[in-house]
């Protein structure tokens, strides 16, 4: 009796850790208020990094020739290149926040005195992420290359939602400056923030100048002769709280161990969507749930009267969020992604994920347009609301790595998001 129980115990242990892989050690451990909207603020450096060459591939696979396991091959090439760069994010002591399609968010959450010191050791993590794609042979004929911004500086976390789904964002200029240096960089370059520049150590890099733009892009790093960076890194990593050392130190990452605790588990389900974790299993990495899938998407965009306001946002934001979800509830569409773009924040909502496929999709995606369209523009703090519907061919799969992935969709033809972000201000 005492193996069937102690058996039953490490199913319910695995169970936490594998809904944890699909969240931010920000979430894990973050100890969140149950107050909706919460919110946080801390300092951090924050890594965008795109990866170019996968809508062509999205479009190879997805057509007739690979019906069958287009979509297999297609997350299997994906995951291959995703989970190098997730594995030399995790081994330089950073978080990874959101994947979106093929490209991901990354935070080393510090104290405002480390700065300095962790702006160099994302800026050698960053080289390392180059290093990867300048030797690989590309598979598939496929030409992949690497974007990477850095930005470091205050952040805000917002966490909203209501008794069954949670989300959260990280917001504020730190967050814009990562998406801007991220945009201004050309292939296989790095580039630092006006911010980041300022706070990191300057003896260390040598950069090159934008032309009348205040951002940088690193060159190289600079090392004195004498520096030791393995040492350097050592005393960087006790001041990252969950990095593995000790015992642990083989670990990519602590939430690799973490123990059975229902309530904690139940608060962790919550940012994950239902139809994933009911089906979390151990295929999920092999291709399991990646499909190509026509489904209907929604951009609901808004814009904010005072964006730099994190607290007049967040409630803003959590207004939002109630109404668009109790109007996909009767529409049966789900918010996949909530994210921050330059003047505001954009929900992804899409009609037709796996158990939810219903024949008039089209129509319940602009019957809701409407009605959150209506809503919105009501809310007395959002400036302006913008919507955006298209149907089509999209990618869903679960991206990543083994020990940090989520469940995301995206778009087999860059016109199908366009038409959708069309709602979008300045794109």
């Amino acid at each position: 009796a005492e193996t069937k129980e102690e058996l039953c115990k490490e199913l319910r242990d695995r169970a936490i850790i594998k809904i944890a892989a699909h969240l931010p050690d920000l979430i894990v451990y973050g100890n969140i208020s149950p107050t909706r909207p919460s919110m946080d603020y801390f300092d951090g450096v924050l890594m965008f990094v795109d990866i170019s060459g996968f809508t062509a591939m999205t479009e190879k696979f997805s057509t007739a020739m690979y019906m069958d396991r287009g979509a297999e091959q297609l997350v299997e090439i994906l995951n291959y290149y995703l989970s190098a760069i997730v594995e030399k994010v995790l081994i330089y002591g950073g978080d990874i926040l959101k994947f979106a399609g093929d490209a991901l968010l990354a935070l080393w959450k510090v104290e405002r005195k480390q700065l300095k010191n962790i702006i160099t050791v994302v800026i050698k993590c960053s080289q390392e992420i180059h290093g990867l794609f300048e030797t690989q042979e590309s598979e598939e004929g496929l030409d992949v290359q690497v974007k990477i911004g850095l930005a470091a500086g205050h952040i805000s976390m917002l966490v909203f939602g209501d008794e069954t789904r949670s989300y959260f964002l990280v917001a504020g200029q730190t967050v814009d400056d990562v998406r801007r240096a991220q945009n201004m960089a050309q292939m296989n370059d790095v580039i630092l923030s006006p911010n980041c520049w300022q706070l990191c150590d300057r003896s260390m890099v040598e950069i090159e100048r934008i032309p009348d733009q205040r951002a940088v892009k690193v060159n190289f790093l600079k090392p004195p002769p004498t520096f030791n960076f393995e040492e350097f890194f050592a005393k960087c990593m006790t001041f990252m709280n969950y990095y593995p050392s000790g015992d642990n130190k083989n670990l990519l990452r602590l939430a690799c161990m973490l123990k059975s605790d229902p309530e904690m588990e139940l608060s962790l389900q919550k940012y994950v969507m239902e139809s994933i974790w009911k089906q979390i299993d151990d295929k999920q990495l092999l291709g399991y749930l990646s499909e190509l899938r026509p489904v209907t998407i929604m951009f609901v965009n808004l814009v904010f009267k005072d964006q730099n306001k994190a607290e007049v946002i967040a409630s803003a934001i959590q207004d939002a969020c109630l109404h668009v979800t109790s109007v996909l509830k009767a529409f049966r569409g789900q918010i996949n992604k909530v994210f921050m773009f330059d003047k505001g924040c954009s929900f992804l909502c899409v009609f037709g994920f796996p158990g939810e496929k219903a024949p008039d999709e089209v129509t319940h995606a602009l019957e809701s347009a409407v009605d959150i369209f209506d809503f919105c523009s009501q809310v007395q703090k959002i400036h302006t609301v913008s919507i955006g519907v298209a149907s089509g061919i999209v990618f869903c799969g679960i991206v990543g790595h083994t020990v940090r992935h989520e469940y995301t969709g995206w778009f087999r033809t860059p016109d199908l998001e366009q038409s959708a972000r069309l709602g979008l201000p300045e794109s």
